[in-house]
Order: structure tokens, then sequence, then C-alpha cells
């Protein structure tokens, strides 16, 4: 590593010491909305992770990092597959945030030897004691958690280190190439990089770190749940009306838009039999939301909003199933874990994070449960998933939510065969997990 790189190391070093502080009165705000971020405060300042011997007779350890709940699912085919084939094999499960460790725990909880933690800060003093503490033998960054200090170290001490299923979109891309004399030296660290697409391997190879094998997408061979799908269908049933319409992980500032959109044009009046349902990304925000939504909903003329907590048992029945309950014309979608629920129950999903600069969500599971997409323009995230859902018919782009919610009130198309190509779509593309597999094994993928 040329000095240049050593230098600006230390200085990104000091500068991440400099900002606990402040990273610790962050976490406290965050707790005023979910207090789970005063938990593991001492994983993240001090690397008190789990203390693990080394394994008698000698066997693999693997530490997955998966920073919140779309990488845990991302990479649950590829954990699934691996600890079928080498079950004796021990797992350690880094994240960030706490709905990401909620779902880590619910996915990976039966794995052998398993350990859920909080990844520690990027601090070289926090990051040995975490691999002294560890002590494992392979590590794999899901998508592109690129933590100089954390890869750096992990290779000096001999693990295997993967980037899985890399992606990195052209804006981040050029970031990375203007620091190419730091960001090339760590993702040449890495063992092996595993990308999605050929164009997220072009924009590596700019970087000056060439792709060892482009696997496709984790997220398209995640399991399909069936009990989740026929909840959702359950939902359906037991609400009178015809179409439901899902703005699907919605971030701020999005559903104030979408609704202000939705009284403009007077969408309940021209559309009598159709629900709207709002599931927001982060549950922090679901009572903000709720609030909102209740006070459109008086502006609007139509019944208070219903939370889905509230409104359905775990077997998808109504909780008290009166007319007011049955007619719920607004349901906020306040759980966690039920998106393919929601995906089943809705004739169309606008997909969240894709209306304001946020780059968009994943739209792959929607497709796996036959939901037709539509995208705001904001998609650079998904840039390649987007353009393929699109060019199939899964999806359809459009310039505003209000040009969205229009054509939907229109009702000029049938939306059967968006839902026939977005199964269509979610099923040619999966085989990442096998190719993934045959890369990290060094075996070639027919």
């Amino acid at each position: 590593m040329s000095f240049g790189a050593r230098l600006f190391l230390w200085a990104y070093s000091v500068l991440c010491f400099l900002l606990q502080p402040v990273i610790a009165l962050y976490l406290i705000r965050r707790a005023i909305r979910q207090p789970e971020y005063l938990q593991g405060w001492a994983q993240r300042f001090f690397a008190s992770v789990p203390v693990c011997a080394p394994l008698d007779p000698p066997r693999q350890r693997i530490w997955v990092h998966a920073v919140s709940v779309g990488e845990a699912h991302a990479i649950s085919p590829l954990v699934t597959q691996w600890a079928s084939i080498h079950p004796d094999h021990e797992w350690l499960i880094s994240c960030t945030t706490p709905t990401g460790r909620d779902t880590c725990e619910r996915l990976y909880g039966h794995l052998n030897g398993v350990h859920v933690f909080y990844l520690p800060y990027d601090l070289p003093y926090l990051v040995s004691r975490c691999l002294r503490r560890l002590q494992a033998n392979a590590l794999w960054v899901v998508e592109t958690e690129i933590w100089p200090n954390l890869l750096l170290k992990a290779r000096k001490a001999g693990l295997q280190t993967a980037l899985i299923n890399a992606r990195v979109s052209p804006r981040t891309g050029q970031r990375l190439a203007k620091l190419a004399f730091i960001s090339g030296p760590v993702l040449k660290s890495v063992s092996k990089v595993l990308c999605q697409t050929v164009e997220d391997a072009a924009v590596f190879k700019q970087i000056g770190c060439d792709a060892h094998a482009v696997t496709g997408n984790l997220k398209f061979d995640v399991a399909l749940k069936p009990q989740l799908a026929t909840l959702g269908r359950i939902w359906r049933k037991e609400l009178q009306c015809e179409l439901v319409l899902v703005l699907a992980s919605s971030r701020e500032g999005e559903e104030a838009l979408f609704l202000d959109v939705l009284n403009r044009t007077q969408f309940f009046k021209r559309m009598p039999k159709a629900a709207v349902w709002i599931v927001p990304r982060h549950p922090q925000r679901f009572d903000e939301v709720f609030d909102l939504m209740s006070t459109f909903a008086t502006r609007m003329g139509v019944a208070r909003p219903v939370r889905r907590s509230k409104l359905f048992d775990t077997d998808g029945c109504l909780l008290n199933p009166s007319v007011a309950n049955r007619s719920a014309r607004l349901v906020l979608g306040d759980s966690m874990g039920e998106m393919p629920a929601y995906f089943s129950a809705a004739d169309l999903a606008l997909l969240g994070g894709s209306w304001l600069p946020f780059g968009g969500q994943n739209l792959i599971e929607a497709c796996a449960y036959g939901c037709p997409v539509w995208l705001g323009p904001h998609t650079f995230n998904f840039a390649k998933a987007a353009e393929d859902a699109l060019r199939i018919g899964a999806a359809q782009r459009f310039g505003s939510i209000q040009a969205a919610c229009e054509h939907f009130m229109a009702g000029e198309q049938s939306l059967e065969p968006a839902k026939k190509a977005a199964f269509s779509y979610a099923r040619s593309h999966r085989g990442a997990t096998q190719r993934s597999l045959d890369a990290l094994l060094g075996r070639n993928s027919d």
C-alpha cells in the first residue's frame, strides 16, 4: 500500500474515532422512535462480540455481514445451501440495524454454533479485537459494505474474504475511482468479488478490481413463503374491495406526496371499490405515517385508516368484523416480515424509494409473488433489476406518482399480463445461489 493510502487510512480512522460521540448522540436520537437502538452499544463501540474458541477438530467458522433486512434475506439462499452441504460449519452473523438483527435471528437462529451481533465501528483497535474474539476462517460481506479497516485486517489475519451479491452504482463507482489510491488496495485485498451483473463487474474493473464471477442476484433465489401468500389472500377476501393498491416500502416524504395526489385527484370518489395500503420501509415511522393518513382521510372524506396490527389476527381473520373494518379504504401496514402477504393481497405495487431520489427498493420480491410494480424515476440502486423488469412487462415507469395514479384510475389496461410477466421475470432469473457456491468453492459453473 502506498504512503498516500496509509496516510488516508490513518486520517479516516482518526475521523471515525472523533465521530464516536456524534454517532452515540445519533443512536440516542434514533432510540426516541425505535428504542432498540439503545441495545448492543458494547458491541458497536467496544467490540464486545462473542468470544469463540478455536474449533477442534478444525473446521470452518464463517462470518457473514448483512447490514440490514434486505441483505439478510438476500444471502439466505446461499447460507442455507452451504449449511446443508457442511452442517458442521459454524456461523457468525453481524448486522447494523435492529430490524436487521431481528431478521438475522429469525432466519439464522437454527444454524450450528450461530452468534448474531452488531458490527463494531470501523476502527483499527475494534476490528482487531473483533477478529481475535470471533476466530473466524472466512468473512462474507453482502453486497457492497466496503469498510477499509475491516477488509484489510481480515485478510491480514488470514480470513478468506468475499464480497457476495456485490453491486455498485455508476455514481458510487465514480466516487470510488476518485479514491482509487485507497479503494483499489482495499478491494484487491478481497479474496473473491462476486458481482450481480456484468455492469457491476465493469464498474469494479474501472476501480482496478477484477470481479471473480458474475453470479446474478441472490434475491431471485430467496425461498417463497406460501403461508404468507395465503395470509395476504385471506386479508383480501376479508375486506370488501375489488382493487388493492399498495405503496410498498415507502420512504420519508413519499407518503405525504402520495396521499396529496389521492386527495387532489379524488381517488376514492373515482375508485369507489378500491383500497389503498401503505407499508413504510422503517418501523419507527409507523406512528408518523398513521397520523398523516388520518389527516388526509379527513380531507378526503373517507373513514379513519386502520392499522394492520389492529385489523387482522395471526390467521388473517378480522379482529372486529364490523362494517367499518370490512370496508376499510386506507390501511397502514405496520408489521415486519410480512411483505409477501402485502404483495399477495395487492393488485399493484407502487415501489417506495423510487418517487423521491432514494434509489428505489427491491422489486424482485413483489414480482416473485405475482404483483406487478410501477416505478418512479429513481431506481439507481436497482438499475439492472428495474431495466429487466421493464423490458419484460413486469414493471412500468412513471415520471411522477401523480402520473402513476392517474394511469391506474384510467383503468385502460388489464393488469393480468403484467402479473404473468412478474412471475416469469422472477423465475427466469433464478440460479445465483449455485453460481455463487461454485465461485466460492473454485468450481466452474455450467
